[in-house]
C-alpha cells in the first residue's frame, strides 16, 4: 500500500476518534491491511507536519500518549460560545491546587496532600476523581495502607500534554504563581501552560 493511502487511513482513524489514539492501537487496526508499519510514526509526524503547513485551524497533534486532530488554541473562544458548558471543565481554586500537588508529587495520599496544603481535602479529591482527571493508582505501603491519587490521560489531554516530562519546571513559572499560597515548596508549581488567569475569577476553565 501507498504511504499517501495509509496516511489518509490515519487521517480517518483519527477524525473519528474521540479520543487520541495510541501509537500501538494505531499498528493493530492497520497491520493486517499494511505490509511495513515499522514506520508508522514517521508517517504520522510527516502528516503532522503537512497539516502545519496548511494554516488551518486544525492540525494533528501528539497528547496525552496519543494521536488527535485538535483545533488550534486561538480559536477557543468561538468554539466555546458553540458548545457552551458541554466542553468547559470548571475548577475552583482548591480543586486547582490539589491537581497540582498530584501532578508532581504523585504518587501521594490524601493524609499528604492534607498536610501540604493545611486543610481536609477529601471533598476536592472527590471531584477530580469525578471529573477524571486523576485516578487510584495504588495503596501506600504504611499504616492503614492509604489510597494513592495520580493523574489520568484526560489530565494530560485537558491540558494539552503528551507526557508528564512536559509539566513545566518551577523556574518557568511567572512569579506570581511561585508564590501562590499553599504552593510554595519547589516541587509543586501549578501548571500554568493552559490556564487562563484573572484576580477576579473565582472559577477555572479547561477546554
Amino acid at each position: 500500500m501507498e504511504i499517501s493511502e495509509v496516511k489518509k487511513i490515519l487521517e480517518a482513524l483519527l477524525f473519528v476518534s474521540d479520543k487520541p489514539l495510541s501509537l500501538k492501537e494505531l499498528k493493530d487496526i492497520i497491520k493486517s491491511d499494511v505490509a511495513d508499519i515499522s514506520n508508522l510514526e514517521d508517517i504520522l509526524k510527516e502528516l503532522k507536519d503537512e497539516y502545519a503547513t496548511l494554516n488551518k485551524p486544525y492540525e494533528i497533534k501528539f497528547v496525552a500518549d496519543g494521536w488527535t486532530f485538535a483545533t488550534k488554541p486561538e480559536y477557543s473562544p468561538w468554539i466555546k460560545k458553540l458548545l457552551k458548558e458541554k466542553t468547559v471543565l470548571k475548577l475552583s481554586p482548591s480543586a486547582l491546587e490539589t491537581l497540582a500537588m498530584i501532578a508532581y508529587k504523585q504518587p501521594i495520599t490524601r493524609a499528604e496532600i492534607d498536610e501540604i496544603r493545611g486543610v481536609e481535602s477529601s471533598g476536592v479529591i472527590d471531584t477530580l476523581l469525578e471529573r477524571k482527571l486523576i485516578k487510584i493508582v495504588g495503596r501506600k505501603e504504611a499504616l492503614g495502607r492509604p489510597l494513592l491519587y495520580g493523574t489520568t490521560q484526560d489530565f494530560l489531554k485537558h491540558f494539552g500534554l503528551a507526557h508528564l516530562s512536559e509539566l513545566p519546571l518551577i523556574e518557568d513559572m511567572p512569579k506570581e504563581i511561585q508564590e501562590t499560597d499553599n504552593l510554595l515548596e519547589p516541587e509543586l508549581p501549578f501548571n500554568a501552560k493552559n490556564i487562563e488567569q484573572n484576580d477576579t475569577v473565582k472559577s477555572t476553565e479547561i477546554v
